[in-house]
């Protein structure tokens, strides 16, 4: 899924860029005209890259907490298992389903 981002945020990225270069080549404004409206995509574009980050980057932050999570609650349980049942849990070593 990362890498999916990464590809889409480079992507939009790049035709971002590309729809400014050509709309700076085609515009009949002048220099500074066109200096400002320079300024002002590129202002965009950055917040709208700085927004993808930050979207990716709680997106992965919460799962690793769910996967923080999954361990926690299956070394609760071997350690349960173990403790109510010691001669058996170590005859037969518990197979963790990952609850989704």
């Amino acid at each position: 899924m990362t890498r999916n981002l990464g590809s889409f945020v480079f992507g939009l990225t790049f035709g971002a860029l590309c729809g400014v270069i050509l709309a700076l080549l085609l515009t009949p404004q002048s220099g500074e005209e066109t200096r400002d409206l320079l300024g002002k995509k590129t202002e965009d574009l950055r917040r709208g890259a700085e927004d993808a980050v930050g979207r990716a980057r709680e997106g992965t932050a919460g799962l690793v907490e769910r996967g923080r999570h999954m361990a926690e609650e299956a070394q609760s349980r071997i350690h349960s298992r173990h403790e109510a049942e010691p001669e058996a849990a170590a005859e037969e070593p518990e197979t963790v389903q990952p609850q989704v």
